[in-house]
């Protein structure tokens, strides 16, 4: 009987004791990428092909965040540590032509506490971008922010024409 009483206890005990996971449901909203649309610059309202872009950042030991993808539009992450975030981006990446800007991306931060599975997230105010200037040898033209303030990734922050 008395096996029973303390087998019973121990096993209350052990069950009292357990909580349940804590997952990130996926549905959560997190930390939203900036988003960039490539626009015609004769045409701004003509989306723009880039042909093997590479993007990568501007580090002592870069790291690339797109590698040789042709596309119109990308989603990239900011820093979350600073309010600054520096790429550079590679068109025509292993192309006879390569071609290589350097845009800068700053920002205020403000850090969100979502729950407890999920932690904080980062959302951005006050965007502003600038490329270094090459003269003639930039490919990139021009770039307009559409959106400062970055809470979602519903529509695009950002166009660059080229």
């Amino acid at each position: 009987m008395l096996r029973r009483i303390f087998f019973i206890t121990t096993v209350l005990l052990t069950l009292n004791g357990c909580t349940r996971d804590d997952i990130c449901a996926e549905g959560t909203p997190t930390t939203p990428l900036l988003i960039i649309t490539f626009k015609d610059s004769t045409n701004p309202l003509i989306s723009k092909e880039v042909l093997n872009l590479t993007i990568e950042t501007v580090d002592v030991n870069p790291t690339q965040v797109m590698t040789m993808v042709s596309t119109d539009s990308i989603a990239v992450p900011l820093n979350v540590s600073t309010d600054l975030t520096k790429y550079r981006f590679k068109k025509d990446d292993g192309g006879d032509n390569p071609n290589s800007d350097i845009v800068t991306f700053s920002y205020s931060r403000e850090d969100i506490y979502v729950n407890r599975a999920c932690g904080f997230k980062t959302t951005y105010d006050g965007l502003s971008a600038s490329k270094e200037d090459e003269g003639s040898a930039n490919w990139i033209f021009a770039i307009e922010v559409k959106n400062q303030k970055i809470e979602n990734e519903l529509q695009a922050h950002l166009t660059i024409l080229h």
